[in-house]
């Protein structure tokens, strides 16, 4: 009985030791979590940053545009280009080269805002799956770690009840006890073990877009002026801009845990720092808030395309004798 009580007392030890010290693993670093400036960063990311002019003399010409096209040609500092183009066209055909001139620069600056639109969601998307596939990864780990723990605690469980079985059969109760209490306390291990193994990586991101937007600086070094300006646009609430909305959203799927929680402030030192060790969860997570903010960007090319369309609406419909746009 002594014997037996020992060897109880010895696995769970062993158990209790394994269970608290052996159950997380860091993985080797792989070039898809460390290298990415080298995958998602543009080869040559030159933030645009137009020359702002006032509008002077111009602003009582009647753009005939809606309030919505008007804020769009705010966020592409472009409505001094259009009371300039509205006054020469009132002027009649002598500024037509004038005119044509102005109305090329405000194509090429809707053209580049498009572009830097398609750009920031690329980075976005790469950095997305860039962290879906290690998660991936480190799923599959996980998973063949606890197929083998799980199958090697059925096989110690057999084990042991054979040989408790056959101590019992030749009459050793004492030696059965002790066998069947030191193989249940392994197969313990083994499937408590594969209960709550989970591996660790070490994840990159010395260019953080999500950090940009958390610490919210006056002037951002990674979005373009436009797309800045668009982020700290009202959008439908007049006190909450889309910067607010994408972190509400973050907050309200779960990704930062509760709103002033230790749990938050852990995973925003992780997520908005340059990296860390992350888990599985952790790298969904931060799939999950990229997604976020690349859909609330795409929203400026809904409006892109409105404003371009009600100026093509206009020269359909005609010449106006003032106020009106390419």
């Amino acid at each position: 009985m002594c014997a037996a009580r020992l060897a109880f007392l010895l696995n769970l030890l062993i158990s209790t030791a394994l269970l608290t010290s052996g159950c997380s693993f860091v993985l080797p670093s792989t070039p898809h979590s460390t290298t990415s400036e080298r995958s998602c960063v543009p080869v040559k990311p030159i933030l645009f940053h137009g020359q702002t002019e006032t509008e002077g003399p111009y602003s009582s010409i009647d753009l005939r545009l809606s309030d919505q096209s008007i804020k769009v040609a705010q966020l592409m500092d472009v409505l001094p280009l259009l009371y300039k183009l509205a006054a020469l066209q009132g002027a009649g055909e002598s500024h037509r080269v004038a005119v044509m001139e102005l109305r090329q620069s405000l194509t090429d600056r809707l053209l580049l805002t498009l572009f830097e639109v398609s750009s920031m969601t690329a980075e976005i998307v790469c950095e997305r799956d860039r962290a879906d596939q290690v998660a991936d990864r480190m799923d599959e780990v996980d998973a063949s770690m606890v197929k083998r723990l799980t199958l090697a605690s059925i096989v110690i469980s057999g084990i042991a009840a054979i040989v408790s079985g056959g101590f019992g059969l030749a009459s050793a109760s004492g030696a059965s006890d002790a066998a069947g209490i030191a193989g249940g306390a392994v197969a313990s291990v083994f499937g408590g073990t594969a209960l709550f193994a989970t591996s660790k990586q070490e994840f990159r991101h010395e260019r953080n877009l999500l950090s940009e937007l958390w610490e919210n600086p006056r002037q951002s070094r990674l979005f373009s002026p436009t797309i800045w300006r668009f982020l700290h646009r009202h959008h439908k609430d007049p006190a909450v801009t889309m910067r607010d909305e994408v972190i509400q959203a973050w907050r309200q799927q779960g990704r930062l845990g509760e709103a002033g929680s230790a749990g938050e402030q852990d995973r925003a030192a992780l997520m908005f720092s340059t990296g860390g060790t992350y888990t599985s969860t952790d790298l969904r997570a931060r799939a999950s808030m990229l997604e976020t903010l690349e859909a609330h960007i795409q929203l400026l090319s809904e409006e892109l395309e409105g404003f371009l369309r009600e100026i093509v609406q206009q020269r359909i419909a005609g010449t106006p004798k003032e106020g009106f746009l390419p």
